[in-house]
């Protein structure tokens, strides 16, 4: 008898670990409805898929375990999700003048078209700054550098 479930990369890795099938993880967060019927919240579905992609990715992560000299890399799928996580990078002063002052560029270019470069004034965060822009070898406008 042939299966009925579509074919997917992760149902391949459910073969070598134990993975709960989307309607074992969905029959979690059922409820029965005034009608008597089951239903599922919003809130259950996004926990129910949640869960399932977790499922599946550490399926995947059994599947695919790094080894190194025979020892795996990642002892669990804990510590291999941790040493993927990446901090957001604060940007510096420079970054955020400078995406504010390309935001608004356009409103201050020079009409004379032999113009090298040119600079405003804008007020951000409670700061005044002043951008600095240059023309570059294609003539095109590039920020240099604020004040």
């Amino acid at each position: 008898m042939k299966d009925a479930r579509p074919w997917h990369p992760f149902l391949f890795y459910a073969n070598f670990t134990v993975v709960k099938s989307k309607e074992d993880i969905l029959d979690k967060y059922y409820s029965a409805g005034a009608d008597g019927l089951p239903e599922i919240s919003a809130d259950g579905l996004l926990k129910a898929m949640e869960e399932y992609r977790i499922e599946a990715e550490e399926a995947a992560f059994a599947a695919a375990r790094q080894t190194d000299n025979g020892a795996p890399l990642y002892p669990t799928f804990a510590d291999y999700k941790t040493s993927t996580e990446v901090k957001p990078v604060e940007p510096t002063e420079n970054d955020r003048v400078k995406f504010v002052a390309d935001s608004i560029v356009e409103q201050f270019l020079p009409s004379d078209p032999t113009a090298q470069h040119f600079s405003f004034q804008f007020r951000t965060g409670g700061k005044e700054y002043t951008a600095r822009y240059i023309r570059n070898a294609q003539g095109y406008w590039e920020y240099e550098s604020f004040v």
